[in-house]
């Protein structure tokens, strides 16, 4: 193997180990990364504007369709998914991962987490997995919480 071949393998594995640990812009955090990281991921992705906020649809190669809602001050306030695979919760969730993982332990079926300040509804069944994921407070007074999906 010349010094050359090596270069181009640790290169190669080095960036795609990158690619993979900035999957998705986080709940509660700055928007500048999403479209990056679908692109990273290699991911389709298509923007719409909805009253007060932009929606960002990220469909990915294994089938999984992540939404991601931005506010006015470029807050993602809100995340849903849907597809025959869960998504990375630490990575999509962030900061607010242990309240996801503690219900999870709690509860036998699906996720389901109510407070002022956070709501996570997970469910579904093997290949057909959806939910959603917001900050109360994050979303704008014009979008209604039953259309964050």
């Amino acid at each position: 193997m010349t010094l050359r071949y090596r270069h181009r393998l640790v290169t190669a594995a080095l960036a795609g180990l990158l690619c993979a640990s900035g999957a998705w812009a986080r709940l509660g955090g700055d928007a500048a990364s999403v479209v990056s990281d679908g692109l990273a991921l290699g991911a389709s992705t298509s923007q719409s504007k909805l009253v007060g906020a932009t929606l960002y649809t990220q469909t990915l190669p294994n089938g999984l369709t992540l939404r991601q809602y931005v506010n006015a001050a470029g807050l993602v306030f809100a995340v849903g998914w849907e597809g025959p695979v869960l998504p990375d919760f630490e990575r999509l969730l962030g900061p607010y991962f242990a309240a996801y993982d503690t219900a999870l332990r709690q509860q036998r079926r699906g996720v389901n987490v109510q407070a002022a300040d956070l709501v996570i509804e997970s469910g579904g069944m093997m290949r057909s997995f959806n939910g959603r994921a917001y900050l109360p407070p994050g979303v704008p007074a014009t979008l209604p919480a039953q259309d964050i999906r």
